[in-house]
């Protein structure tokens, strides 16, 4: 994939430190760097894989900080530091846009996932996306490999997530959602029709609830992904109800930096292949 000419401009234009007054930056190895209050924020990817042959199909951009004494916060934590709704939007638009960048200059080659927080949902009032549209589009970065993760918060509010999810829709994004048992499961699939929706498989579930999801998301064309997945014995159950994709360290491996999603796609092969001889 050729780097996008209007990417590769805004991109030299970045200082190479951090300058006040401006939001980001690029560190020595290229890569882009947030500014919020004393923190410096960057990204990290989460492959999702095939559970059949690890083969990484999409990465969910993962907030990574640190500090000048090298000690970071967590990604909550910042966030809880925005006390304002302005503020939240705005760290919140400069967290997906440093993912954004960061994983389309590595010439990342799958949809990429980014997280919303759940503050942001009620902050704006209308047309969620857009902002976040129109700068993408001003970077010829392609709205069509973006998929927009809603937090799981955000189903105790049917109306809002509807409102939420047709939003980013009109907008061209894709739509992740998160499901924690069943019902809720089959309630988001009923009323949201998510593109994708996740299962934490961390809570229990039956072999027969896991089919019968499968079934329903079949007929629904909604895409199921087991999330949190840290061992084979819950892969395989996985497989046995038909659900093909996965999150986590039993099938895909942690965050990594930009600079090494090719080297991952490449590991993931060369396992799949040795598996297969």
């Amino acid at each position: 994939m050729t780097l996008p000419s209007a990417l590769d401009r805004y991109l030299d234009t970045l200082p190479r430190e951090p300058v006040a007054g401006r939001e980001l930056w690029r560190d020595a190895r290229g890569q882009v760097q947030g500014q919020y209050f004393n923190c410096s924020l960057t990204s990290a990817f989460e492959p999702l894989a095939t559970l059949a042959d690890r083969r990484v199909v999409a990465h969910e951009g993962t907030i990574r900080t640190y500090a000048g004494d090298g000690v970071g916060l967590a990604a909550w934590k910042l966030f809880a530091m925005a006390a304002d709704d302005a503020s939240l939007v705005s760290l919140d638009r400069l967290s997906r846009l440093v993912h954004a960048m960061n994983y389309f200059a590595a010439h990342g080659e799958h949809k990429l996932v980014l997280n919303v927080h759940n503050r942001l949902l009620a902050a704006v009032a209308d047309d969620h996306g857009a902002a976040f549209r129109r700068a993408l589009e001003s970077l010829g970065l392609p709205v069509d490999r973006f998929v927009i993760q809603v937090p799981a918060s955000a189903n105790d509010d049917l109306p809002l997530l509807l409102h939420v999810v047709g939003n980013y829709r009109r907008n061209g994004f894709a739509v992740s959602l998160q499901a924690s048992d069943p019902a809720e499961a089959g309630a988001l699939m009923a009323h949201a029709l998510p593109d994708w929706l996740k299962l934490d498989m961390r809570r229990t579930w039956t072999d027969r609830q896991l089919a019968g999801l499968r079934a329903s998301a079949d007929g629904a064309g909604v895409t199921l992904i087991g999330r949190r997945l840290n061992d084979d014995e819950i892969v395989e159950r996985l497989q046995n109800a038909g659900i093909a994709l996965g999150q986590g360290e039993a099938v895909a491996g942690g965050p990594v930096q930009a600079r090494h999603l090719h080297a991952q796609a490449g590991d993931r092969t060369g396992a799949a292949a040795t598996t297969t001889k």
